[in-house]
C-alpha cells in the first residue's frame, strides 16, 4: 500500500476486578498496514503501563498475527524493529503475558475506536480524502 494513511492506535488499561482504569490513544500517520498500526499501538500501551508504574500486565489483542509473532518469537519483516522494542519494554515488567482475544470480545476498545472513527471520518470529509484503519 502506497500514500497517507492515518492510523488510530487505542488502548485501554483494566484492573484485576474489571474495572477499568486508563484509556489512551495515538494516531501514526504514513503507516503502510494494519499489522504496523497494530504493534505501534501496543509499543506504546506498553510505554505508558511503565510510565504508570504498573509492574504486572496482561496484553489481551485482537490482533492475531502479532500476538503470535510475540509469543513465539516470530520475525515478520515489516515490524521487525517495533517487535524488537515490544520484547525490550516487555522484559521491564514483573510479569507480562500476550494474549489473543476475539474483537467481539474486546468491547471497550473496539466501542472507542468505531467511536473515534466515525469522528475522523466527519472531520476528513471536510479536510478532503484519507484513509483510515483502526486498530
Amino acid at each position: 500500500m502506497k500514500g497517507n494513511f492515518l492510523i488510530l492506535c487505542f488502548y485501554c488499561f483494566v484492573d484485576s476486578t474489571g474495572k477499568e482504569t486508563k484509556r489512551g490513544h495515538s494516531a501514526e500517520r504514513h503507516v503502510s498496514s494494519p499489522v504496523i498500526a497494530e504493534a505501534l499501538a501496543l509499543r506504546s500501551a506498553l510505554n505508558q503501563a511503565l510510565e504508570d508504574g504498573i509492574p504486572n500486565l496482561l496484553v489481551l489483542s485482537d490482533a492475531h498475527d502479532l500476538i503470535r509473532a510475540i509469543n513465539s518469537q516470530e520475525q515478520i519483516k515489516s515490524i521487525f524493529g517495533i517487535l524488537f522494542d515490544i520484547h525490550a519494554l516487555a522484559s521491564l515488567f514483573d510479569s507480562i503475558s500476550f494474549s489473543f482475544i476475539l474483537r467481539s470480545e474486546n468491547v471497550i476498545t473496539d466501542s472507542i475506536a468505531k467511536f473515534a472513527k466515525s469522528r475522523l471520518i466527519d472531520l476528513s470529509s471536510q479536510l478532503g480524502p484519507s484513509v483510515v484503519f483502526e486498530t
